[in-house]
């Protein structure tokens, strides 16, 4: 679905980005937060780092992204060993994603918000 620059221009205007977070882990938190912050229909991404053991973040901690209120996505940017991708399988709806390279960050993104357009 191709948008008009006017709609592109309303979706970034009205989208929030946080670039620092405290050390230690806050991703389901975070994810609490935006998915009960949110207005519905929103689309709310967050992105990890995908230190899953080390913080103890299972799949019923992200319980959050199956949502109906909101299109919650969660990306998990590297990981160690096949932790995070076999986390991201494991959530329903596609919900989760893995970015091993950066360079497809841009194409991940993409693709949540093609599919939150539906």
């Amino acid at each position: 679905m191709e948008l008009d620059e006017a709609t592109q221009l309303r979706v970034l205007e009205s989208m929030v980005a946080h670039q620092y977070t405290y050390a230690g882990d806050h991703t389901i938190e975070a994810i609490e937060v935006a998915v009960e912050e949110s207005a519905p229909d929103t689309l709310v991404i967050a992105i990890s780092d995908a230190n899953l053991n080390r913080y103890d973040i299972t799949l019923k901690d992200l319980k959050p992204l199956q949502s109906a209120k909101v299109h919650a996505h969660l990306i998990f940017i590297a990981s160690l060993g096949d932790e995070a991708a076999a986390l991201a399988k494991a959530v329903p709806n596609e919900r989760a994603q893995c970015c091993m390279n950066t360079s497809d960050l841009p194409l991940i993104i993409k693709k949540i918000v093609t599919s939150a357009l539906k």
